[in-house]
């Protein structure tokens, strides 16, 4: 299977169109534009090794508003979405037919059969003959947020721990995400915090499923740094509040400004931290993505040609994607 392919690629990128990575405005991942503000880091923390009792799942539990002992530190969701396919026997597992292409990945490379679905209400009616069913919430880049409902049938349908959620995009609602206790639900810090090369997730789960992993990853699977970083970002409920609202605004902001631009031509979803540009036909997308390139705008050109992801810019930077767009509009089709 080849390699799959990501935003946030930006050297190459500015190797392709031969421009300095500097100048770019990298909107290709759906990583938040504003960090939360890292202090400086003690000396010590780096220099020792970390502690498992610094109160890092602690705060993970109350921010995710999980028990404690259901939750397990991992280097990044990206472990886990690895790791959790060769914990269990090999079957047959259902993944978004457009999704995170790293889910089928993983369950392939471990021997699982992988199946895809187009939808979660499509999901639901196949789950009799699956061994597991990835759901991603919200899907990137499709935006789709399964109803609460849907996702407890389908967990119901395929019992304990055989239902993995991706919850790596839901940390930007108000309203706290309502998932099945019996589900396996994927965690990031690196999204939401705006700070991805923390590499610091979260697994939700049984201790049945979080014993193997904490064995492949002991002793010290999460850095120091990482741990003593993310203790203080998780409890830090005032800038989750603010930074869920400048999500919220930009976010509408960026609808606002890809309706204006496309029309009827496209369609336009969005995930908290990424909207979404789908189109009938393949062309459209990659000319749009070359051209906003040649104007130093890196967007996510889906593996199919279909679509064009977006992600949220900057407050300073927002003007600066509205004039390259509209310049954009004269070389790229609308549809």
């Amino acid at each position: 299977m080849s390699e799959a392919r990501h935003g946030g690629c930006l050297s190459a990128a500015a190797r392709r169109w031969g421009l300095a990575p500097a100048a770019w405005l990298d909107l290709s991942t759906g990583i938040a534009p504003w960090s939360w503000p890292v202090p400086e880091v003690p000396g010590e923390v780096w220099a020792r090794l970390p502690e498992p009792d610094d109160g890092l799942e602690a705060a993970a539990a109350a921010c995710y508003d999980v028990p404690r002992s259901d939750l397990l530190a991992v280097p990044g969701s990206q472990y886990a979405i690895r790791a959790l396919p060769r914990q269990v026997p090999p079957g047959c597992v259902a993944v978004p037919r457009t999704g995170y292409t790293e889910h089928a990945a993983a369950w392939a490379a471990a021997g699982h059969r992988v199946c895809h679905y187009d939808d979660t209400a499509a999901l639901a009616g196949m789950v009799s003959g699956l061994d597991h069913a990835v759901v991603i919430a919200p899907n990137n880049p499709t935006g789709e947020w399964p109803p609460a409902d849907r996702l407890a049938v389908i967990a119901e349908a395929l019992g304990p721990q055989r239902l993995i959620v991706d919850a790596a995009f839901a940390g930007c609602r108000n309203v706290r995400p309502s998932f099945p206790e019996t589900a396996i639900v994927l965690r990031s810090v690196g999204k939401f915090f705006g700070l991805a090369g923390l590499r610091l997730g979260f697994v939700s789960a049984a201790a049945a499923t979080l014993s193997p992993l904490a064995a492949d990853i002991r002793p010290w699977g999460v850095s120091h740094p990482a741990r003593w970083i993310g203790v203080r970002a998780l409890a830090d409920g005032q800038w989750q509040s603010m930074q869920r609202h400048r999500i919220a605004r930009a976010e509408d902001a960026l609808v606002s400004r890809l309706r204006a631009t496309f029309g009827s031509a496209a369609g336009i979803v969005s995930g908290g931290l990424f909207v979404s540009v789908f189109f009938d036909a393949p062309g459209p997308a990659a000319a749009w993505h070359e051209a906003l390139a040649r104007r130093a705008i890196l967007t996510r050109l889906g593996d199919d040609g279909h679509w064009l992801r977006f992600g949220l810019a900057p407050d300073d930077q927002a003007s600066r994607l509205a004039t390259a767009l509209a310049a954009a509009a004269d070389e790229a089709p609308a549809s």
